[in-house]
């Protein structure tokens, strides 16, 4: 049972922090520093949540945030960045 809530930790953490690389994203005038930005985010995050919970490898921070983090990124970013000004 404790693997299970790391995993929902894992993802809780990574889905706000998509929303906050999102929102920081749009603030770049070029898409390839907006990449950037939210790659350092997720490595970062990644490497902080995997610390803190314990759990190593890149196969588990994968698939236990990394692949929602970056779904949520690019849909806060695609969002924010079509909003009328």
């Amino acid at each position: 049972m404790e693997d299970h809530n790391a995993t929902r930790v894992s993802m809780g953490i990574h889905t706000l922090m998509g929303i906050v690389a999102g929102y920081v994203s749009v603030f770049f005038s070029e898409a390839v520093y907006s990449f950037g930005v939210a790659v350092v985010i997720l490595v970062v995050t990644g490497y902080a949540v995997g610390f803190v919970l314990k759990k190593k490898g890149i196969k588990w921070w994968m698939t236990n945030g990394g692949v929602i983090y970056i779904l949520v990124w690019i849909i806060m970013w695609i969002f924010l960045f079509n909003l009328p000004a």
